[in-house]
């Protein structure tokens, strides 16, 4: 996962934060790319930054969202609260697997995905930019 300066949405603590987020993507991604079983400790370390980053980042988000009135507020919302619950499950998912690789990729999926779609279409959109259409998440 690499950020690209069109993802940003002008705001520059949410840049930052997303910014961060990227690169943690790119460190797990590096992780799983060179052997679960070996790096047990750092996916358990990734699954820590993640939790604490969705509880700070997404209050900051949408903190900022009400100071400027953001219609669709709710909806975005309720978006952050629904990958909490899916980083919530996938944890569960992982502990009761042992951390095997599939629920590890798995869980790194998830996150590029969630990650490149929510901050190039729903983040965008609080500040009124257009969203970014992708193909494919690499």
């Amino acid at each position: 996962m690499v950020w690209k300066d069109e993802y940003r949405i002008g705001v520059e603590h949410i840049d930052g934060q997303h910014q961060n987020l990227f690169a943690k993507t790119g460190e797990f991604e590096s992780i799983v790319n060179s052997g679960v079983a070996e790096n047990k400790q750092a996916v358990i370390d990734i699954i820590v930054f993640l939790k604490g980053y969705a509880l700070n980042h997404f209050a900051d988000e949408e903190n900022y969202s009400k100071s400027i009135d953001y219609a669709d507020f709710n909806e975005h919302q309720s978006q952050h609260k629904a990958f909490i619950q899916t980083l919530l499950q996938q944890e569960k998912a992982l502990k009761n697997s042992d951390f095997s690789t599939e629920t590890v990729e798995k869980l790194l999926q998830t996150l590029k995905v969630w990650l490149l779609f929510h901050v190039t279409n729903s983040d965008r959109r609080i500040v009124g930019k257009p969203p970014i259409i992708h193909d494919t998440v690499g």
